[in-house]
């Protein structure tokens, strides 16, 4: 009787640990599902831990692959889908509610040369947009030599209006509205807007007003 009330108990214990441990799992259902129907959908709504570009800002380290035309396609989704593409590029929530509409597209591998298009309205200068694709490609595949766009006026930020003689009537601004004033402001005290982007981060996490100098 002894016996048979000792295992009546270890076998309780057992079942109490059982369902504590089982309490304190994370079941993996807790993450929804995401429809892959629109991609402005996915990028508003996924929260990620981290993404490869960010970590490579940090510390400059990252692994590299082989050149051809659909790791170019991933590796230009990783730039878009960062934390710092986010900010610049119109498909995320947040740049779109200030106005940023511009978006980078992959057109085509010749060789070692990647030719990307810029379209929209960026809040950053269109040749950093490009620049920053660049660096982050050749990090990612080091047999590119260059990246380039397939017509130069897609990397101005003015475009000249001109009349039917030809003449310059004015230039139209091709980058999204200054929402909070701060694109100018830095421009005025000599720093480059770009450095920091359309959203500073203060003590209390990210504003709307410029950060001090």
């Amino acid at each position: 009787m002894k016996s048979s009330s000792s295992f009546t108990a270890r076998s309780s214990a057992l079942a109490a640990l059982s369902v504590s441990l089982i309490a304190c799992m994370v079941p993996v259902q807790a993450l929804a599902p995401v429809s892959l129907s629109s991609n402005l959908q996915v990028r508003s709504t996924i929260t990620k831990l981290h993404n490869i570009y960010d970590d490579w800002r940090s510390d400059a380290v990252v692994d590299t692959m082989f050149l051809d035309e659909d790791n170019v396609r991933m590796v230009l989704e990783e730039f878009i889908d960062s934390d710092y593409g986010a900010q610049m590029f119109g498909c995320h929530e947040r740049a779109a509610s200030i106005g940023v509409t511009g978006y980078i597209e992959f057109v085509e591998l010749c060789g070692p040369e990647v030719t990307l298009s810029l379209s929209g309205q960026f809040w950053h200068r269109r040749d950093t947009v490009l620049g920053r694709a660049a660096m982050w490609l050749n990090a990612r595949m080091p047999e590119i030599t260059d990246v380039v766009v397939a017509d130069q006026d897609e990397l101005k930020d003015f475009e000249d209006v001109l009349d039917d003689f030809g003449e310059v009537l004015y230039q139209k601004d091709k980058r999204s509205p200054d929402y909070n004033g701060d694109r100018e402001a830095m421009e005025y005290q000599g720093r480059d807007p770009d450095m920091r982007g359309p959203f500073p981060q203060g003590p209390m996490g990210s504003g709307t007003m410029i950060n001090p100098v």
